[in-house]
């Protein structure tokens, strides 16, 4: 599932990028419309959130002119700081699937999203799995072959980073990115100890011992062979 997230603000759009990619979701990101519709021409996605107020070409423009490219057509959730039927009637005018009024709640965010991936038959991804490892999305949740595997939250967003890369390596700079805040960056040693925890965790419920595999002098990945 790839989704398109277009909007001007880098605090908003550095958001919404780390929101999506937790609940499973592929992003890209831009902040000006001529170049969402270069992106859109170039590769196929699933979703556009597409801000109104853009620099340049507006999101009104964005939306018009996208329906009328001869590419995959993704759905559009229009983003809006336009509390006003006319607009927003008008962003569903030149093709938007639906509108959500900012500032917003991440939950309702969520909540029309998978609205819109319902109706067009494509599911918002719920967990992660790998052979008879999975984990929900809710940063609680992992089991192996159905045994709660009760991680920390620490833990479980380093599996969880894992479990996206998809079989390639994670370094150690990327698993601190996804597991800790910035003003909370630790050393290597505490990613490896952590690392070392979720093994035996997944030992004890009977997981392969080399289910999660070193990349010596880089990080770690899961095995291949286990997916």
């Amino acid at each position: 599932m790839k989704v398109l997230i277009v909007e001007d603000d880098p605090v908003i759009r550095d958001a919404l990028k780390e929101l999506l990619q937790h609940w499973g979701l592929v992003t890209e990101a831009c902040g000006e419309g001529l170049e969402a519709l270069t992106l859109l021409e170039a590769g196929s996605f699933d979703l556009v959130l597409l801000d109104l107020n853009l620099p340049g070409l507006d999101g009104l423009e964005v939306c018009r002119k996208l329906r009328h490219l001869p590419v995959n057509q993704p759905l559009v959730l229009m983003l809006t700081a336009r509390d006003s039927l006319d607009d927003n009637v008008l962003g569903l005018e030149q093709g938007a699937d639906d509108y959500l009024v900012k500032p917003f709640e991440p939950a309702l965010l969520k909540a029309r999203i998978q609205a819109l991936l319902r109706r067009a038959a494509r599911p918002l991804r719920e967990d992660w799995s790998w052979g008879a490892l999975q984990l929900g999305l809710d940063g609680r949740t992992a089991t192996f072959n159905a045994q709660d595997l009760r991680l920390t939250p620490k833990e479980h967003a380093l599996l969880e980073a894992l479990l996206k890369a998809g079989g390639r390596t994670c370094s150690k700079e990327q698993l601190i990115e996804s597991a800790w805040a910035w003003a909370d960056v630790p050393g290597d040693e505490s990613v490896k100890t952590h690392v070392k925890n979720i093994r035996a965790k997944l030992n004890q419920v009977g997981a392969p011992p080399d289910l999660i595999e070193t990349v010596y002098g880089v990080g770690f990945r899961l095995n291949a062979s286990h997916a």
